[in-house]
C-alpha cells in the first residue's frame, strides 16, 4: 500500500506510533510499525478495533500476534485491492469491448445507408430529388463523424485507464507478493510460484528443495539490536540470489525462515547448493551503525528434500523442515539432507 502521508504528518504518526510500540512485548521493527502507524493514522478500522482491544484489556502484542496481525491486516488487505484492481480492469475492458461493438454497428448503418443513397440516386430524376437525397447524406455523414468521434474519444479514455490500472495492478501484484525487507518472495508469492510451475507441466520430481533457518537470531536481535538484524536477513537475502539461475526460486517464509526451490537438479547438486550457501553466510561479516564489527558470524542451519512422484509442495516442505530439524539438534551450521527421499 502507499501512504500518502506527507513529512510533517508521518512525523506526527510516529510520535503517537512509538509509545504504544514500546508497551508490547514484540520488536519495534517494520512490521510492528506498520500495525501502529495505520493505527494512529486511522487508516484501517478493522486493525484498530483489535489494537484497541488489546489496549483496553491491557494485552500486549507478542511476535508471534505482530506477525499473525500484519497477515491478516495489512497484506491481506493488500491482496483484496489487488483482486479490485483486476475486477475494475475487467470492467473497463468489457466497456471498450460494447464501445467497439457499437462503433460497428454504426459502421454497418452508414455502410447501408450509403448503398441505399446510391440506389436511389440511380433512379432520381430532377435536381431537386437530387439535391433532397445529397442533403440527408450529409446529415447522415455528420451524424457519422460524430459517433466516430464520440467513440474515438471513449476508446482513447479507457486505453489511459487501462494503462493506469494496469500500472497499478502490476505494483499491487509485486508488493503483494514480495517480501518487503529483504526483496524475496514472501510466502503467498512463492506458493503462486509453485503454483504456475506446476500449472506448465513441472511436477516435483525431479526438484530439490532447500529450507535454512538462522542460527540463534533472536540472539542476534538482543544483543545488537533489530537493525543489525535486519541487515543480517538482507544479506541472507541476497546470497540466496545470488546463488540461483534459471526458473530457481527463492523466498523468506516468515521471520528468519528461507526457502529455495530446484525444479531441475541432482540430489547431489541440491546439497551441494545448500552447502555454498551455508559457507557464505558464515563467510560474511556485519557491521553495526558505529561502524564496529560484529564479533563472531551469523551462521545457518539447512535442510534438504528431493522430490518423488506424488510429492505435494506440504510434503516436500515438510521432508525439508525435518532435515532442518536435524541440523539444527546436531550442532547448527550444518547441511542434512532428508532421507526416505529415493
Amino acid at each position: 500500500m502507499r501512504y500518502a502521508e506527507n513529512k510533517e504528518q508521518s512525523a506526527e504518526f510516529l510520535r503517537l506510533a512509538l509509545p504504544l510500540m514500546a508497551r508490547q512485548s514484540a520488536a519495534l521493527h517494520p512490521l510492528s510499525y506498520a500495525l501502529w502507524y495505520e493505527h494512529v493514522a486511522g487508516i484501517n478500522p478493522s486493525l484498530s478495533r483489535v489494537l484497541e482491544g488489546r489496549l483496553q484489556a491491557n494485552e500486549p502484542l507478542s511476535e508471534e500476534d505482530v506477525h499473525d496481525l500484519h497477515a491478516r491486516f495489512i497484506v491481506a488487505r493488500d491482496v483484496e485491492a489487488l483482486e479490485r484492481l483486476q475486477h475494475k480492469l475487467r470492467v473497463l475492458l468489457e466497456e471498450t469491448a460494447h464501445t467497439t461493438a457499437a462503433a460497428v454497428e454504426d459502421t454497418g448503418q452508414f455502410e447501408g445507408k450509403l448503398e441505399q443513397t446510391r440506389s436511389r440516386l440511380s433512379g432520381a430524376a430532377g435536381l431537386e430529388n437530387v439535391h433532397a437525397l445529397v442533403s440527408e447524406l450529409l446529415i447522415e455523414t455528420t451524424r457519422m463523424h460524430s459517433a466516430t468521434r464520440t467513440v474515438s474519444e471513449r476508446l482513447e479514455a479507457r486505453a489511459n485507464e487501462v494503462g493506469m490500472l494496469t500500472q497499478q495492478l502490476e505494483q499491487a501484484q509485486s508488493e503483494a507478493m514480495l517480501d518487503a525487507l529483504t526483496g524475496l518472495k514472501n510466502r503467498r508469492g512463492f506458493e503462486r510460484a509453485v503454483q504456475e510451475l506446476r500449472a506448465s507441466g513441472k511436477d516435483f520430481e525431479g526438484a530439490a528443495l532447500l529450507v535454512a533457518d538462522v542460527d540463534h537470531f533472536k540472539q542476534v536481535n538482543d544483543t545488537h539490536g533489530h537493525l543489525l538484524g535486519d541487515k543480517v536477513l538482507r544479506a541472507i537475502g541476497r546470497t540466496l540470489l545470488a546463488n540461483i539461475k534459471g526458473r530457481d526460486l527463492a523466498a523468506r517464509l516468515g521471520g528468519e525462515e528461507f526457502a529455495i526451490l530446484l525444479p531441475d537438479t541432482t540430489p547431489a547438486g541440491g546439497e551441494t547448493l545448500a552447502r555454498q550457501i551455508r559457507s557464505a553466510v558464515a563467510a560474511g561479516r556485519f557491521r553495526k551503525i558505529d561502524g564496529t564489527e560484529v564479533a563472531g558470524s551469523v551462521t545457518l542451519s539447512l535442510g534438504v528434500a528431493v522430490g518423488i512422484a506424488g510429492d505435494t509442495l506440504e510434503s516436500l516442505l515438510a521432508r525439508a523442515d525435518r532435515a532442518l530439524y536435524e541440523a539444527k539438534r546436531g550442532g547448527r551450521n550444518r547441511v542434512c539432507v532428508a532421507s526416505g527421499d529415493e
